[in-house]
């Protein structure tokens, strides 16, 4: 195929401005993942807000509980696989009446989705249960302030 005229330039000026633009976007986190990850590296005291009635299961879709939680970051770790990461770990006495650590791990997706996945681990036992994985989208399932 031969391009003359004025449809070469117009052709190499589409294909110019498609190669550059893309990968561009595919790389650049969402504006929320940027607002967290500044306040967690300016320092600032940052809290996440959980309304899980507003998140949905890994699996299925299906809708989460009606727990809502809340957690000061103390920690946090950030890497290109999953986004900034950081957990909470405590002691409490589950619904059959057993001591438990409870493990809850939260990722932020550079997308700016927090996947949320819950584990205990009864006292006395190695045997670590899952108790879940879900998926918030911010601003309605996880919030985060500073």
């Amino acid at each position: 195929m031969k391009f003359t005229g004025r449809a070469l330039p117009i052709l190499l000026s589409l294909l110019s401005a498609a190669s550059v633009s893309a990968p561009a976007r595919a790389d650049e986190p969402s504006p929320k993942y940027t607002e967290v990850l500044s306040a967690l590296q300016a320092g600032k005291n940052v809290k996440l807000i959980l309304d899980m009635s507003r998140c949905t299961t890994a699996e299925g879709g299906k809708p989460a509980s009606a727990t809502q939680a809340g957690l000061v970051i103390n920690a946090f770790r950030v890497t290109v696989q999953n986004g900034i990461s950081f957990a909470n770990a405590h002691q409490t006495v589950d619904s059959s009446g057993h001591a438990v650590t409870e493990y809850i791990r939260h990722s932020l997706s550079r997308e700016g989705k927090l996947t949320v996945r819950a584990s205990k681990l009864v006292v006395g036992t190695t045997e670590l249960v899952n108790q879940g994985e879900f998926i918030c989208e911010l601003p309605d399932g996880a919030k985060f302030i500073w």
